[in-house]
């Protein structure tokens, strides 16, 4: 966190970990999607035992996402008591990393479903996991909003102006 110079820069790093977190599952995705509507994709689950397939990873998919979205609020709950703007920084990052890798694993998981079973269901969970991901995609605003930022600091943000040295 030391070598970021200015919240721009900030900004696009926690927008470049959203990006990575559901480009490599995407890929995967699109790959298996495509396999899935040329009948090339043989499942290997028999089409009786998709749905006992399915709700076992839809049950670990809900699991992961809850537990991103708690370690991202305790990283925010931290990074709001805490006095220096660098550090509440450096804790916000932290909870949009965790939150956006139990988002990723959940989408890999979604995939790998979908490869196994070509059960039409896990399509569309995969297209919830693309709404998360657009809903919760880190931008300047929602960082302020997140961190109750108030005056010079809402300011830097907004207006990706260099974060302070000692600060």
């Amino acid at each position: 966190m030391s070598k970021i110079l200015n919240s721009k820069e900030y900004i696009r790093i926690l927008i470049n970990i959203a990006y990575l977190s559901i480009g490599i599952p995407l890929l995967f995705f699109i790959y298996v999607y495509l396999e899935s509507t040329s009948e090339s994709l043989v499942p290997m689950i028999k089409q009786e035992y998709q749905l006992m397939f399915f709700i076992p990873i839809f049950i670990i998919n809900l699991a992961l996402i809850i537990w991103g979205q708690k370690k991202f609020n305790l990283k925010i709950a931290e990074a709001k008591s805490m006095n220096h703007f660098s550090k509440k920084l450096a804790q916000y990052q932290k909870g949009t990393t965790q939150r956006f890798v139990s988002y990723s694993i959940s989408s890999m998981l979604i995939s790998i479903g979908f490869f196994l079973t070509d059960f039409q269901v896990f399509a569309a969970l995969f297209g919830i996991m693309i709404v998360l991901f657009s809903i919760n995609n880190p931008n300047a605003r929602k960082t302020v909003i997140d961190l109750q930022l108030k005056d010079d600091e809402k300011n830097i943000v907004l207006n990706g102006l260099d974060l302070p040295i000692n600060n």
